[in-house]
């Protein structure tokens, strides 16, 4: 079993007026969190510079926690080859939010963000408590942006059940919290929660992220 190198993907789109995910205690939360990960090597950037072939084939498993990007057809393109090709993949959060102008890619992620309301105070339920990913944990509560999730990759509005081969370990309301899938021979994982340090900070979102990333590179 060999440590992963993993890269992060953070920021979000300078158009948008509230930069709630581009604060300095959002990066440091999400920086917390990937330290405490088994790797053998970490980069974050906000730069989609990154996403190319050649730099991509330094990483084992690809987290991205970033919010309303716009990559290129290029970018997108080596993003998912090298999923495709093996390398893990972990969404946190908006990363069903993110990149939304290339249907392939929330393909690739498993469904789109829809909708959610104010921040609120939820409980996550685990459904499947056999799992490397969730074993041991419990239900917990926290406060969060609930988010709504749509199958339908080119219209948030359009609310379509997710795509078949999606493992739901966690749930809330109804609505996924955490999935596991596949995209070619590379594994997939979202987690819903993450708007900020509420459910950041949280320890059972801390273990499912750190343990996510684990599984996603094929060390669990």
């Amino acid at each position: 079993m060999t440590a992963p190198r993993v890269l992060m993907l953070l920021g979000q789109a300078a158009s948008q007026v509230g930069q709630f995910h581009n604060k300095a205690e959002h990066w440091s939360s999400l920086a917390g969190l990937l330290r405490t990960a088994d790797c053998a090597h970490r980069v974050i950037s906000d730069d989609l510079a990154v996403l190319t072939t050649d730099f991509l084939a330094g990483f084992d498993v690809i987290v991205n926690a970033s919010t309303s990007l716009d990559p290129t057809p290029d970018q997108i393109a080596a993003l998912l080859a090298r999923v495709e090709a093996g390398a893990g993949f972990v969404g946190v959060h908006a990363a069903t939010a993110t990149f939304v102008q290339y249907p392939e890619y929330l393909a690739m992620v498993g469904a789109r963000f829809g909708r959610h309301d104010p921040l609120k105070h939820f409980t996550v339920h685990f459904v499947d408590r056999s799992h490397p990913i969730t074993a041991g944990l419990e239900d917990y509560e926290h406060d969060d942006e609930l988010y709504e999730l749509t199958g339908d990759y080119m219209d948030r509005t359009n609310v379509l059940p997710l795509q078949d081969g999606l493992h739901v370990l966690a749930e809330a309301e109804g609505h996924p919290m955490a999935y596991l899938k596949a995209h070619g021979s590379g594994r997939v994982a979202y987690l819903a929660s993450g708007h900020d340090a509420r459910s950041l900070d949280q320890p059972a979102f801390r273990e499912l992220f750190t343990r996510s990333i684990a599984w996603a590179a094929g060390n669990l």
